[in-house]
């Protein structure tokens, strides 16, 4: 359970001025449309569709899967890979498209049977770090969270992007570390990012 700041709340508004209603959305507002303003990732289900499988990946696709599943860990929602669809994972791929070179080196590390597992954890956050950098973070938590209500997808957007903020201001020692522990149960992401290489070519 992670709850907004208002410094993540404002960062979060920053990062989408192009968005008028959200501009015009106080806190006070957010919480009376969210309840308490606590947040539960294993509450949130995206709507059921038939899944792509990795043989129809296009590369912007399976860069999209890789980096859900890193927003996933990073955020310790594991629990939502099975659910996701291949139309938010393309749209997480064009989201991150500005970084896609950046991140190819970072997933072969992930896809590696020889990199340990602080290794894949490191590359884990280098993915989250290059995308907040290249100012892609916005385009791909709103493509993260498209199908929620629009209240609880501010919610859930400003209360990650606070995690992010506060992860990538470090050397990443302590995120790291929880990653590390999530990898336990998150052979997904090692499935992906070696699908992804070979849909990319890697």
């Amino acid at each position: 359970m992670r709850t907004i700041t208002p410094t993540a709340f404002e960062a979060y508004k920053a990062l989408n001025p192009q968005d008028s209603k959200l501009q015009a959305l106080t806190l006070e507002e957010l919480y009376a449309n969210t309840g308490s303003g606590d947040v539960d990732w294993s509450e949130i289900k995206y709507p059921r569709q038939v899944l792509l499988g990795a043989s129809r990946w296009d590369c912007g696709m399976g860069i999209g899967y890789v980096v859900f599943d890193c927003v996933c860990l990073f955020l310790g929602a594991a629990s939502l890979r099975t659910s996701v669809t291949a139309k938010a994972a393309a749209e997480i791929g064009e989201a991150a498209a500005p970084v896609a070179s950046q991140l190819a080196k970072y997933i072969k590390v992930i896809s590696a049977a020889e990199s340990s597992k602080t290794e894949v954890a490191g590359a884990v956050f280098s993915v989250i770090s290059t995308i907040y950098s290249g100012s892609c973070l916005g385009a791909v938590l709103s493509a993260f969270l498209g199908t929620l209500e629009w209240y609880t997808a501010i919610l859930y957007g400003a209360t990650a992007l606070g995690t992010i903020m506060a992860a990538v201001a470090t050397d990443g020692a302590a995120e790291i570390g929880i990653i590390i522990v999530e990898l336990a149960t998150a052979g997904f992401l090692i499935n992906d990012s070696i699908d992804c290489g070979k849909a990319c070519a890697y």
